[in-house]
């Protein structure tokens, strides 16, 4: 009798071990994933030396919008970070087009078509470095969560800066993207007149699961892995992926929509294009590049892509 409960315990002890185990293994995991995807980390310029003729253009401009004279805009978001960006002021009471760049890359390089595009047009532009880039502060990248908040922080901002005459438009190209669409919802200044998402996401648990499923494979282990990644932001970031939902917003939004994307884009697929296109209840408006890759419709096409984004900002300017 003693020895079967000696055993019965040993397989209890076994058992709990494995759990034990199996539980820690997953808490590695999703603290690693949490850490990879969301860390604050040095953000270099791509090196001049090894750019395409294309890069060198873009990258040579940048570095010019970087030392042209602007004003220099502290905000605090809602959670106490201090968020910076650059204003440009071309004309008063001119449309003032805020622009958000992509994860991990910085508001010069990826604000080149929309700086070129303002310039012309005498548009105002605000380039803003998301929280936990650049010189923002904050130690981790929400991937949409609360950088939606931060972009309505900046759109009070404008509306407070300059008055509710001055029209306001909201500009992202990939996750900045995906942020503007993202606020969308929230309750924006009415002066916002319009959101233009240039190869933005559906949500960050989506982009999760499509960059894991050349390695996993099979669709159950992809949702998996994004819990489990979800399971890392909850526990070591306090915050949740899916509160962030591009479909979700703008199936709730007043605000026209411009969203432009690429037929080949690989890291954000077509198809989220068409997603949040097809939920948005608002005034919209699709422009699918053809032989576009990700973030790249203006290498593509610029002149169409100029003539794209400067009729929809024309066309929503209040008369």
């Amino acid at each position: 009798m003693y020895g079967n409960c000696d055993d019965e315990n040993m397989c209890n002890l076994i058992i709990l071990l494995i759990l034990s185990i199996g539980i820690l293994a997953l808490l590695g995991i999703s603290k690693y994933s949490f850490q990879k995807a969301c860390l604050r980390r040095e953000i270099r310029w791509p090196d001049l030396g090894i750019a395409d003729d294309w890069q060198y253009e873009i990258l040579t401009e940048a570095y010019k919008i970087k030392n042209e004279p602007n004003r220099k805009i502290t905000i605090t978001a809602s959670d106490g970070v201090q968020l910076v960006g650059h204003y440009y002021e071309r004309k008063k009471n001119a449309p003032v087009i805020i622009f958000f760049h992509g994860l991990w890359g910085n508001c010069y390089t990826n604000s080149v078509p929309i700086y070129r595009i303002t310039e012309e047009k005498e548009w105002n532009l605000l380039l803003v470095n998301l929280r936990a880039h650049n010189e923002s502060e904050g130690d981790v990248s929400t991937l949409g969560v609360l950088e939606r908040y931060d972009c309505r922080e900046w759109a009070n901002w404008v509306d407070s800066e300059f008055g509710e005459q001055v029209p306001i438009f909201l500009m992202g190209i990939s996750m900045g993207g995906a942020v503007a669409v993202m606020s969308s919802d929230l309750e924006l200044p009415e002066s916002v007149c319009g959101i233009i998402d240039d190869a933005g996401f559906t949500s960050p648990l989506e982009m999760i699961k499509i960059g894991s499923k050349e390695k996993l494979r099979f669709e159950l282990l992809t949702d998996l892995f994004a819990r489990i990644v979800n399971a890392g932001t909850k526990i070591w970031g306090r915050f949740d992926l899916k509160e962030a939902n591009a479909c979700a917003a703008v199936s709730k939004t007043s605000v026209p929509v411009l969203i432009i994307h690429g037929d080949k884009d690989k890291n954000a697929p077509v198809s989220m294009a068409y997603k949040i296109y097809n939920s948005c209840k608002s005034e919209r408006e699709l422009y699918i590049v053809s032989e576009a890759g990700h973030t790249g419709c203006y290498r593509t096409d610029p002149e169409k892509y100029k003539m794209i984004v400067s009729e929809f900002i024309e066309k929503h300017i209040p008369r």
